[in-house]
């Protein structure tokens, strides 16, 4: 990935949030995090990752105040970015932060299922009785 690639994901990144945050004056929109930007190495798509704090009505209701503002975020990226040309911006749910939740916590529940309640995984170091000596380990080399 070009360094310069990376830099235009991170100022669309950052010129969406502030959008979004404060320019989006939309009755729909919910608490909102952009999480991250895909963008094709022509320049010509921009995929805006959102997490939507809520239930499945309000990220739908969220998503959709999104994309009915969608055309006003292309248009100010565009301003910002001076390039050739726009990339023809998409806007996509995250659901990434909920998957990692919903792993967690069924990590916990196998370690509070498990016998030991997980301890013998967590922290787990070896002590000088766990390392079987090597032969010859204490004599000093003459």
């Amino acid at each position: 990935m070009s360094v310069r690639l990376e830099r235009l994901k991170e100022v669309i990144r950052e010129r969406a949030s502030e959008l979004i945050l404060y320019e989006l004056n939309d009755p729909r929109l919910g608490f909102c995090t952009v999480t991250k930007v895909d963008l094709t190495s022509d320049l010509s798509q921009a995929v805006i990752h959102v997490s939507v704090l809520g239930d499945e009505t309000q990220k739908r209701t969220t998503l959709r105040g999104l994309k009915a503002g969608r055309g006003l975020i292309q248009s100010e990226i565009a301003k910002v970015l001076r390039t050739r040309t726009t990339p023809h911006v998409d806007i996509e749910l995250d659901e990434s932060i909920e998957r990692s939740f919903r792993l967690q916590e069924k990590i916990r529940a196998a370690r509070a299922s498990d016998p030991d309640g997980g301890a013998s995984s967590e922290g787990e170091q070896a002590t000088a009785t766990d390392v079987p000596d090597e032969p010859g380990g204490d004599e000093e080399d003459a």
